[in-house]
């Protein structure tokens, strides 16, 4: 009997291996689940942060883009603006340069009529008022000529003043470029 009960306690013993065995299965079963699981989610998240950093990295290279583009435009004005200016202050030299030489003529002319004036030589009444007539013909051309040159001055003050709006001009360009 006591090879019998020896054998029923092998028998439950084994039995009891068996169930712990089966349980065992199920639990290293389960345990594998999770850790597919894990990492499936893990395998997700990686995916999932690898396009978070793409469509970062793609917005940083939109905005460098969009920066050099800003840069581009703004050394284009800036280009346009200084060939303009220089093309105005080409413009103005050749101006003032031009007034300048037609002032020191008129000042030779007025001189001229001065030394010519009067030189005490006595004259008919008819020659005092056709040279009286010359010389108001004379000063009336010759302050056409200074009117003409202050209309000139007029010119280069007005070129002064496209040099003020081409410099608001540089100014507003500027300030595109940090908005």
């Amino acid at each position: 009997m006591l090879d019998k009960i020896r054998a029923y306690g092998f028998q439950v013993l084994a039995l009891a291996l068996l169930a712990l065995a089966i349980y065992l299965g199920f639990q290293l079963y389960e345990a594998r689940l999770d850790a597919e699981k894990s990492r499936s989610a893990l395998s997700a998240e990686q995916t999932s942060r690898a396009r978070e950093n793409t469509e970062r990295m793609r917005v940083a290279l939109d905005d460098a883009r969009a920066t050099f583009r800003k840069g581009e435009i703004h050394a284009r004005n800036q280009q346009e603006i200084a060939d303009a200016h220089a093309k105005q202050e080409r413009a103005r030299a050749a101006a003032l340069a031009a007034a300048a030489a037609d002032g020191e003529r008129l000042r030779d002319q007025v001189r001229a009529f001065a030394a010519a004036c009067g030189g005490g030589e006595a004259q008919t009444v008819a020659a005092a008022i056709s040279d009286c007539r010359d010389r108001a013909a004379t000063l009336g051309a010759l302050y056409e000529a200074a009117d003409r040159q202050a209309g000139d001055f007029a010119a280069a003050a007005e070129k002064h003043a496209d040099e003020i709006r081409t410099l608001k001009r540089v100014i507003v360009n500027e300030r595109t470029l940090t908005q």
